[in-house]
């Protein structure tokens, strides 16, 4: 490989955290969902008012089959981490959020939407940037000036990830933990510090800035490189699920494809095919692979829709 390829991988490489433009929603993909109410309306009035949203959610969980790992609940929006099971989160989200809504317009007796507009997901593929939402999720009362430390605030699930005990609970704890230490109390002790350390890490809102996670998980990883080295086989394996390549191998075949001028044989043909579809399955857009693969948009569509075709 040489400088040019490495300089292009490092600028356009696979992205391990994002923003679809469109839902993703498929078995094996981690979603960070978030949904605020409309203008400046508060979503929660009372303790009761959380507590029916944390019904809704261990509901929600339950019928459509979605893991639950880490939420954190607050004043006016919410952070929830879901492990797909099937390809069904938009209708989950949608079935949560209509029931939650016409529980808090019939409670406060308004009309009128709760939720300001249809949720927002940001999609992860790397566990670095998983840990690092994690994190972000548990601090967020922190950096909203709510409390000044995550362990004085309810609505989250910091106490599941830190206290020393193994609960019984609809959430998924032990997802992020394993990947730290197979060990729960070391991985919660190495977890306690991380969240410390990551409470000196200035980022921006999630909601206003959508590198966030991307920046976490990179400082993330070069702070701590050997964080996820005696945990890393966690209970669902890689974060793309069965039947999708792994960063390193579309990485590869990236750079086996920009090294030819055309394309003439059929299985390097094939292997671009393959490319597009596995971007397109992470939600890249037709004309972000058609950037990032330095080809035209007509090629990327023609080859898409002729690999559906056959």
């Amino acid at each position: 490989m040489n400088t040019n390829q490495k300089i292009i991988l490092k600028d356009r490489g696979i992205k391990r955290s994002f923003f679809p433009r469109k839902k993703l929603s498929l078995p094996g993909l981690i979603s960070h969902v978030t949904q605020r109410a409309t203008g400046r309306e508060p979503l929660f009035l009372e303790d009761s008012d959380y507590l029916y949203m944390l019904k809704l959610i261990k509901r929600t969980a339950e019928e459509f089959k979605l893991d639950v790992l880490a939420f954190a609940l607050m004043t006016n929006h919410l952070h929830i981490l879901f492990f797909q099971n099937k390809d069904n989160l938009t209708w989950a989200m949608h079935n949560l959020f209509t029931r939650y809504g016409i529980y808090f317009n019939s409670k406060y007796e308004r009309k009128g939407h709760v939720f300001g507009s249809i949720f927002r997901q940001a999609s992860c593929f790397d566990k670095h940037y998983l840990l690092g939402i994690s994190t972000y999720i548990h601090l967020n009362p922190v950096r909203a000036g709510i409390v000044q430390n995550y362990s004085n605030y309810r609505w989250t699930t910091w106490r599941l990830y830190c206290q020393d005990t193994d609960p019984v609970t609809f959430v998924n704890w032990r997802f992020i933990l394993s990947m730290i230490n197979p060990d729960s109390t070391l991985a919660r002790n190495r977890y306690r510090a991380l969240l410390d350390e990551v409470r000196g890490f200035k980022v921006a809102n999630i909601l206003e800035d959508k590198r966030v996670f991307g920046k976490l998980g990179i400082w993330i990883k070069k702070r701590y490189p050997g964080i996820l080295k005696n945990g890393d086989n966690s209970e669902h394996g890689s974060l793309l699920g069965e039947g999708y390549a792994d960063d390193k191998e579309l990485e590869r075949i990236m750079v086996s494809l920009r090294e030819k001028n055309r394309l003439r044989k059929p299985s390097d043909i094939k292997a671009r095919i393959f490319l597009f579809e596995q971007l397109q399955a992470r939600g890249y857009g037709i004309d972000e692979i058609a950037e990032y693969l330095e080809v035209s948009r007509a090629t990327v569509y023609r080859a898409l829709n002729r690999f559906k075709v056959e």
